[in-house]
């Protein structure tokens, strides 16, 4: 059976030169950064069968199994290495999380993550306009560009290039969704990381999510480096914010 996410792109790729999916991962967690994933899928690569079949379990990544994402992200890095596609990710950390704001925050993972992925295709996407406060705007109707972005869910004014918005555009959109699994795979691997160093908070697994573990955690110790301290105003009171766990802290906290 034919993927319909892949039905769906294809249709709207007969008159372009291709569609550029664009989603993020982290954007309610109480840790770590907000990461987007953006991939350009050009025309041509629905004129492969073989891409058809490599595509047919792609979805939202938040309805696929940790385990699972991954082999679908290798499937990408692969598509990728055999000229198929362009994927590439972008991050804003906790510090600009707290400066520009969570929404702030994912334009900027957004427009870093497109900004990388259009030096990556060079010579298969071409903007018109680059300079900054325009980026990747081009003209609607030129044939040479021609291109669509989609971004999950509703447009984001701050985005400083000319998008569309699909609410669940994750579970609609082949491309929205491979940005999905590029910004979900990219961005727990990082937490898996985080977990290493701190271990009491369980971010291997809850990737920085407010599970029962991860705040039992945080009102016992306090935060850690990773945390954004705007999302947890209402959930510690200020002796514990007052706490901020180090790595060498940690390490000791976990072994005593």
């Amino acid at each position: 059976m034919v993927n319909p996410l892949w039905t769906f792109d294809r249709k709207r790729t007969k008159s372009l030169q291709g569609v550029i999916g664009v989603d993020e991962a982290g954007r309610g967690c109480l840790a770590g950064p907000v990461v987007a994933g953006a991939v350009i899928l050009p025309s041509t690569f629905f004129q492969n069968t073989s891409n058809r079949k490599a595509c047919s379990e792609m979805n939202d990544s938040k309805q696929i199994k940790e385990t699972f994402r991954e082999e679908l992200f290798e499937k990408i890095v692969k598509l990728s290495e055999n000229g198929e596609l362009f994927w590439a990710s972008g991050s804003a950390s906790v510090e600009e999380i707290e400066s520009e704001n969570i929404v702030g925050a994912t334009c900027l993972a957004m427009k870093r993550a497109m900004s990388h992925v259009s030096t990556l295709s060079r010579g298969i996407w071409k903007p018109l306009h680059k300079a900054e406060g325009e980026l990747f705007i081009s003209e609607v109707n030129s044939v040479e560009n021609s291109w669509i972005v989609s971004v999950d869910g509703r447009p984001m004014k701050k985005l400083p290039f000319r998008h569309e918005g699909i609410i669940k555009g994750d579970s609609i959109s082949l491309a929205i969704a491979m940005g999905s699994l590029v910004a979900k795979v990219t961005r727990d691997r990082l937490m898996r990381k985080f977990s290493l160093e701190f271990p009491l908070y369980d971010f291997s697994s809850n990737k920085g999510y407010g599970s029962p573990k991860h705040i039992f955690a945080l009102k016992e110790n306090g935060p850690s480096i990773h945390h954004r301290p705007k999302f947890l105003r209402n959930l510690l009171d200020s002796e514990d914010k007052n706490k901020t766990i180090t790595g060498d802290m940690q390490s000791r906290l976990s072994f005593s």
